[in-house]
Formats: C-alpha cells, sequence, structure tokens
C-alpha cells in the first residue's frame, strides 16, 4: 500500500510538491478538533475559512494521567469503541484505521497525515483527499486529546511560503495508552511487536507477566484476546473499568463486577475453568471434547 509523506502531490498542488503543512499545521489538542474544514497540507480550505493554529513543537507528556480518566459528555473515554447497533460506527472504524496504520509503519514520512489518509483510503487520487478531512478531524479531535496518540516530531519542507516552511509537517506516534487500545483491535496485525515494545517500557511485574500471557494466548488463539481485549477495552471506554489491561495486570473492572453480569471478568473464569477441567480429563475424553469443539467452531 502506498503511503504518502511530504513527498504527495495535494488537491490545488502541482503534481510531486508534496503536502505541506497549513500555514498553522495541527490544531492544538484541545478537544476542539478541526471541523470540517480541515484540508490536506499545502492545500486550501473551501469556503475560504481561517486556518486554525497549529501545535508548538513536538508533543510531549505521552499518555500520562490518561487511564483512570472522567467520561467525557456521551459517554465513551475512547471513540474507537463507539457502536451503533452493536457494530463500531464509521468514525470508530476510520480511527481504528488509523491506529492500526501508525502501529504498522515506522517511517515518519508514512505517520504523516496525508499519508495516514491515504493508508485508511486505500489508494491515490481523489479517495484519499476525500478522506483527509475525516482523518484530520479524527486525529486533532478525538485521538490526540484522547491520549491514543501524539505529535512525534515535524518533517522539513523547502516548498510554498516560509512560515510553511518553518513550521514543517506533523508527524504522530502511538503513547503509551494507544498502544495498549491496539492490543484489542483485530486490525491491528503485528500486536506481538507491540507487547514487546510495552514490556520493555513497564516498570511493573505484573503488568509484564499479563502482557507476556497476551502475547502466548495469541500466538494460538488471537480470536480469544481479540475478545478479551476487546471486553476490556470497552469496559474502559464506558468507565467501568480503571484501565486497559483486564484485573490481573492491576487495574480493570472488579471481581464483583465481573460478576454482577459484565462479561469482561466472566469470561476470564469461564476460560480457566474450562483450561482446569480439559486438563484434568483423561486423554480419551480430551480428545473427544476437542473434536467436538472443532465441529461447532
Amino acid at each position: 500500500m502506498a503511503s504518502g509523506g511530504y513527498g504527495t502531490p495535494v488537491e490545488g498542488g502541482s503534481g510531486g510538491g508534496g503536502a505541506p503543512a497549513n500555514s498553522g499545521g495541527a490544531p492544538a489538542s484541545d478537544g476542539r478538533g478541526a471541523g470540517k474544514g480541515g484540508a490536506p497540507e499545502g492545500g486550501r480550505r473551501r469556503g475560504g475559512g481561517r486556518r486554525a493554529p497549529d501545535r508548538d513543537g513536538a508533543a510531549g507528556g505521552g499518555a500520562a494521567g490518561t487511564e483512570g480518566r472522567a467520561l467525557p459528555q456521551g459517554g465513551h473515554r475512547l471513540g474507537i469503541m463507539k457502536t451503533k447497533q452493536g457494530r463500531p460506527t464509521g468514525e470508530a472504524r476510520r480511527q481504528r484505521a488509523i491506529l492500526a496504520s501508525l502501529a504498522s509503519h515506522p517511517r515518519p514520512a508514512d505517520r504523516t497525515r496525508p499519508a495516514i489518509a491515504k493508508a485508511v483510503s486505500g489508494g491515490e487520487g481523489a479517495q484519499w483527499k476525500n478522506m483527509y478531512s475525516g482523518v484530520f478531524n479524527d486525529i486533532e479531535g478525538s485521538l490526540v486529546p484522547q491520549g491514543l496518540i501524539e505529535e512525534e516530531g515535524r518533517l522539513p519542507y523547502k516548498r510554498g511560503p516560509r512560515a510553511v516552511q518553518a513550521a514543517g509537517i506533523p508527524y504522530y506516534r502511538l503513547t503509551r495508552l494507544g498502544r495498549l487500545a491496539c492490543l484489542s483491535l483485530a486490525e491491528v496485525p503485528d500486536r506481538e511487536a507491540l507487547i514487546g515494545g510495552l514490556v520493555g517500557d513497564s516498570e511493573s511485574g505484573a503488568e509484564k507477566r499479563a502482557l507476556g500471557a497476551v502475547a502466548a494466548i495469541a500466538r494460538f488463539s488471537p480470536e480469544f484476546v481479540d475478545t478479551l481485549l476487546g471486553d476490556q477495552a470497552r469496559a474502559y471506554s464506558e468507565g467501568r473499568a480503571e484501565s486497559l489491561l483486564p484485573e490481573g495486570a492491576g487495574g480493570g473492572i472488579s471481581r464483583e463486577e465481573g460478576e454482577e453480569g459484565s462479561p469482561e471478568g466472566g469470561l476470564a473464569r469461564i476460560t480457566v475453568g474450562f483450561v482446569d477441567g480439559l486438563a484434568g480429563l483423561p486423554e480419551r475424553d480430551r480428545e473427544a471434547v476437542m473434536e467436538f469443539l472443532r465441529g461447532i467452531a
């Protein structure tokens, strides 16, 4: 999949000139977002609206203090967990694709807004330009304020007005909270690499052991990881959990809450009981159980 960067033609540009930053670049990550007027770097805003002010320099701070934050208006800490009639909304799917793109591309040039829009839209030309406004708003209005991603730095740009050249083109990275959120997304291809980075960063022995267990389970049952961590992420997003990792990692929902009907703790307890019971069966009975389950899977 081709990814842009600063060598990508943009709407209104002359081709091959790249995607320079807006005269202000990204709007401040204060939760207000960019509105519907976000335009590809170097492109014009329709309707003559003023360009949003930029963030000053590379972001810092990461995801510190983001876990356990209060619920915003609308009832979700994480936009990637919003659903309609039991399915992720279009906005949630697009935001998941943005996180997956950032998780999959180490090169800064592949993590600019135009490059992300290309990755999310899956193509060149008008298709990614039409996607750009939504990607812009998702990044600056949701993913940055929610602490899932942050601006890592700026790429130099040598064309256009001096203000554009001085500002450069912002590129983004996942925060620690964003990497934890990606573990619950089936859209992210290489979660084992994410787990390795999280283990290296963690100062908690319990969290390292939990992440190691998740990595081991993902090798033989990624669907189980999707279900377990997906339920946990929904509980966190809805304010029913204080961490994106389950209780055994030092923060998820309480055991009592799980017993009263939410699925996050119940799934793990059912699984532990099943695995313990299966391990205690005679070999012939184990084979019969496995044959039965394979037949209905």
